[in-house]
């Protein structure tokens, strides 16, 4: 029976919030640019139109202005959680602190006495240029904040559409896999577990990066994904496959390489979790003496991550029961893991599956297909 598609909405809803930042941002970024030239502005205007009240409309209109900008990052707020929104709200808040304080100053000065607003209006008094500096330093932190809001929305927008592309992967591999969901979740920790175990040990240290690891834990799933392309007489057969049959069964490796790298293609993933999925995907059922399937790599031309997820696979395959076979020990499969350890595995997998196997038993037992 086929199993039903499901989709992950958290990450479309994500998605969805991070959309809602985007107009605010523009007003804000259009709302600073008026408030900077305005500003600017004023200090010239009111030094050759001392007594003029145009000045007194110019000020307050910025004003408005800055508390409008402060209640649209008020919104953004509502909608995402950063350190970037928090900047960005204390510098307007600033911003509006500042100009209040402005506008209190020049109705001090104007009232005060003709003697005073004389000096407040010349532009050679050195303090009135203080003013001028922080109303750029304001302006340019303000635009430096909104560009790097910006950029995370875009990277969050980025994340979202490939958790959620993966969900749909997922869920498709799901739906053609004669496997059970406990599957993809053991061989996940598996091949996590081999991963961290192969760093400690000292082996493949530079290409397992705690960023590599986490992305061949999402990329595991994947690694049967083709199965979408084998007919269901030969995929769901209970019994064994005809020599022909096992031929096309076979196939399921470049199938889900051409399904991952059209992905890949479309999200501009080149070195990302698609990226490994397909390494995974075409290479998982190489062997290391070069009597695997497809193109029959050997050693170290088979990409690592292919090697890790072989031997994850295979310890799970061994001790999981199908309807064609009870399961294996987990003392028989660690002997046959062993027994091939230098023809069908790398050696230095096997190794690190050695020093893990308690951890397999642990996982093989807490995630056991029911």
């Amino acid at each position: 029976m086929r199993k039903n598609l499901s989709f992950d909405k958290s990450n479309l809803v994500k998605d969805i919030h991070f959309q809602k930042i985007l107009l605010p941002l523009r007003v804000i970024a259009g709302l600073s640019a008026l408030i900077f030239a305005f500003n600017f502005c004023y200090e010239i205007f009111v030094s050759y139109n001392s007594s003029s009240y145009q000045k007194w409309a110019l000020s307050f209109a910025t004003f408005a202005m800055s508390v409008w900008a402060f209640i649209e990052v008020l919104n953004i707020a509502r909608s995402m959680t950063s350190t970037l929104v928090d900047t960005l709200r204390y510098l307007l808040a600033a911003q509006t602190a500042f100009l209040s304080l402005r506008i209190v100053l020049a109705f001090f000065f104007e009232t005060s006495g003709e003697q005073e607003w004389q000096l407040f209006t010349r532009m050679d008094v050195g303090w009135r240029w203080i003013f001028l500096t922080i109303y750029s330093a304001l302006f340019i932190a303000i635009i430096d904040s909104i560009i790097r809001l910006f950029s995370l929305n875009e990277k969050n927008k980025a994340q979202a559409l490939e958790s959620q592309m993966l969900a749909s992967l997922n869920a498709l591999a799901k739906a053609r896999d004669n496997e059970t969901g406990n599957h993809i979740i053991r061989t996940q920790l598996y091949v996590k577990n081999l991963a961290l175990r192969l760093r400690r040990m000292g082996y493949y240290e530079s290409e397992l990066s705690d960023k590599v690891i986490n992305l061949l834990y999402k990329a595991a799933p994947l690694h049967d994904i083709g199965k979408v392309g084998i007919p269901d007489h030969i995929l769901l057969k209970p019994g064994r496959l005809s020599e022909d049959e096992w031929e096309i069964m076979k196939t399921h490796t470049t199938i889900g390489e051409a399904v991952l790298s059209s992905a890949g293609n479309e999200f501009h993933d080149e070195d990302g979790v698609i990226a490994k999925a397909l390494k995974i995907a075409g290479g998982h059922h190489e062997k290391w003496d070069g009597s695997g399937y497809p193109r029959g790599l050997s050693g170290i031309d088979i990409p690592l991550a292919a090697r890790i997820m072989s031997v994850a696979d295979i310890y799970d395959a061994l001790v999981s029961e199908r309807v064609y076979k009870k399961g294996w020990t987990h003392k028989e499969a660690i002997q046959e893991i062993i027994r091939h350890q230098d023809t069908y595995f790398d050696p230095l997998v096997v190794e690190a599956f050695i020093a893990e196997q308690d951890h397999f038993q642990e996982i093989a037992e807490q995630f056991k297909d029911e």
